[in-house]
């Protein structure tokens, strides 16, 4: 498409929003924003943000801090993989690397839970490498402008997509491009009620010529699936709660939680649960690609087996602790 950067670039100049760490070209501080804006909005996230980079300004201290403090500074952001990779990269950097990051985006994506998007990302805003950085805001944009019916949820689609906006950022600034096509998907080229009549690229987008703006993007749709759990507060004889921590890997890995079970939907809806044990309340809580369906139960420690590992603390010492944030609504939901 001819003279896109070159557009987007100069409404980027008067248009563009002010955000904190565009300021900045330290790779350190670029990794660990993108990494919490990722699935974050940025109101929420800045907030973390900041607290996270007081705690640990650079790499070296991430690098040296102990996992379970670094899940306590990000607990309540949800994806804890995130948190675990950053930590784990961290030590990557600073063993292989003398804490230094690589300019390159392949490079890049040999740290630990660091990929296509956050690569280039840091590649294209610290070190300033000719490469297009598509997220969920740039890829609606390509998705009109293109009048491209591809699902963005496919691999195929990104790697295609990559090819095009490689060659739309070729002999410009690729800061200011990037953060201009994400700025414009965030503000203008929205998921519903898009202004393209002061869209700097209204003139050149395929989808508005084409009266199928409402249509696009398209994703695959994926079978959401519903898994059923019963959670247990359990009580010993000094009123304390007991908590246990996760495996390192798989879901809400490193993280403490109440003693727990999956369920089929026949035990769940039944209330199967241990003599002794009452039920409290009921939630649901999200994940990207499954429902869980949580059934709260409480009553003394002694009612329940299983849980080897459980260690009692005072409910006041929660905060102490990290814990995933369905565990958290759990609480709330208590009164803790």
């Amino acid at each position: 498409m001819s003279g896109i950067g070159k557009k987007i670039i100069s409404w980027y100049a008067e248009q563009g929003r002010e955000l904190s760490w565009r300021e900045t070209k330290d790779p350190y501080k670029i990794w660990i924003a993108e990494t919490i804006l990722q699935q974050t909005r940025i109101q929420q996230g800045i907030q973390y943000y900041y607290r996270f980079m007081e705690r640990f300004p650079d790499v070296v201290m991430l690098a040296e801090a102990e996992q379970d403090e670094v899940l306590k500074y990000w607990e309540g952001l949800g994806y804890y993989s995130r948190a675990r990779n950053l930590h784990a990269a961290a030590r990557q950097l600073v063993e292989d690397f003398g804490g230094n990051f690589p300019h390159h985006h392949d490079q890049l994506m040999l740290l630990k839970g660091v990929g296509p998007y956050t690569s280039r990302a840091i590649s294209s805003f610290a070190f300033g490498q000719a490469t297009g950085v598509l997220d969920g805001n740039v890829m609606r944009v390509m998705s009109r402008l293109l009048s491209d019916p591809s699902p963005i949820n496919e691999q195929k689609t990104r790697k295609s997509w990559q090819l095009i906006i490689d060659d739309w950022v070729a002999g410009h600034d690729s800061r200011d491009f990037n953060h201009a096509m994400m700025d414009l998907g965030a503000t203008i080229c929205t998921p519903t009620n898009p202004g393209c009549l002061i869209c700097p690229l209204m003139d050149g987008c395929k989808a508005y010529k084409e009266g199928t703006i409402g249509f696009l993007p398209q994703k695959k749709k994926l079978k959401r699936k519903v898994r059923y759990f019963q959670f247990v507060i359990l009580y010993n004889e000094k009123d304390e709660i007991g908590i246990q921590k996760r495996p390192e890997k798989g879901l809400w890995g490193g993280l403490y939680e109440v003693p727990n079970r999956e369920v089929s939907l026949h035990s769940w809806e039944k209330g199967e649960i241990t003599k002794g044990l009452h039920f409290h309340h009921e939630l649901k809580h999200v994940f990207t690609h499954f429902d869980m369906m949580i059934k709260v139960y409480e009553g003394p420690a002694a009612h329940w087996e299983g849980s080897p590992n459980i260690q009692f603390i005072p409910i006041d010492k929660i905060s102490i602790f990290a814990f995933a944030k369905g565990v958290l609504k759990i609480f709330e939901r208590m009164g803790f």
